[in-house]
């Protein structure tokens, strides 16, 4: 009788890496990456590394600071406990 059985590793491949009973164990971290920056380039991202945390605080405490400066947003210098709890409103009380 003829034996018609592939080796497991034939049929699922590498079990740290490919499929086997669902998602694999181990993504393909070099395909990720390829995938990441297309998808990155396809909606109009910067090829690369994104910028680190430190950097995005900065960035949007800088553009904070503007908006402040210009007047585009209000600020106060009053304690949190010395302003009135609720925001102010269009309706008469």
């Amino acid at each position: 009788m003829v034996h018609h059985h592939k080796a497991n590793r034939q049929v699922e491949g590498d079990p740290d890496s490919d499929h086997g009973r669902g998602m694999p164990r181990r993504p393909d971290e070099t395909e990720l990456e390829r995938r990441t920056e297309e998808d990155r380039r396809d909606v109009g991202l910067r090829a690369g590394a994104p910028e680190s945390a430190g950097a995005q605080y900065e960035d949007a405490q800088a553009e904070v600071d503007r908006q402040v400066d210009t007047g585009e947003v209000q600020s106060s210098t009053s304690r949190r406990k010395d302003r009135d709890p609720f925001p102010p409103t269009r309706y008469e009380g």
